[in-house]
């Protein structure tokens, strides 16, 4: 959870704090911190919060920003991981019903528990 080098925590904080309009292409989760952010500002300029509880309230926005922000990415890799899995499987699984030889089947087995990617150039000519 670092800031970036400009001293504000988030790459658009500038504009959210000089109340402008959201950017396009925005995530879900920019886009919370956005309008967050730019309501907290705007609370804060027109003194309905001292700057110590607009500070706190910050830190909060920050730590649920990047833990949506972490999250995200982590859905990515594992919708990834899984798609993957599932292609090595079918191939496979398609090479053990063309050839079913206890080689193809023992490499059906470790693509499934992970121990090894299946590489169709590996398996017997059909």
């Amino acid at each position: 959870m670092s800031a970036p080098e400009s001293g504000y925590a988030f790459p658009w904080e500038r504009e959210a704090m000089q109340g402008a309009e959201m950017p396009e292409g925005l995530s879900i989760y920019d886009q919370m911190a956005y309008t967050s952010l730019r309501s907290l500002y705007h609370d804060y300029h027109e003194k309905r919060m001292d700057r110590a509880t607009a500070s706190a309230e910050k830190r909060r926005i920050f730590g649920a920003w990047d833990r949506a922000k972490r999250t995200a990415e982590f859905e990515r890799k594992l919708a990834f991981f899984h798609a993957r899995l599932y292609k090595e499987t079918e191939m496979a699984k398609t090479a053990v019903r063309k050839d079913p030889s206890p080689e193809n089947a023992i490499r059906l087995c470790n693509v499934l528990d992970g121990l090894e990617r299946y590489r169709p150039e590996e398996t017997a000519p059909y």
